[in-house]
């Protein structure tokens, strides 16, 4: 599933980049779908990117985070 989401990501990124780069180009508006996708995209990267700092700053100060395997020593 981790897959499929990834790619479906990928998809929708690329869509919004090149649409909006076209309506540069063409100085025109970016219509409001692709602005709220482009919003939306950016709001789950920032969150997932603050969350993946956290476990990161958990596991520098030793705390367990459930779900992650230990490494051994």
């Amino acid at each position: 599933m981790l897959e499929f989401s990834v790619f479906i990501y990928g998809l929708l990124t690329g869509f919004v980049l090149i649409s909006a780069e076209q309506n540069r180009r063409a100085a025109r508006p970016n219509p409001a779908m692709v602005t709220a996708v482009g919003w939306g995209l950016f709001s789950m990267s920032s969150t997932l990117a603050v969350l993946c700092g956290a476990v990161g700053i958990a596991l520098l100060f030793g705390v367990s985070v459930p779900g992650l395997p230990t490494l051994p020593g």
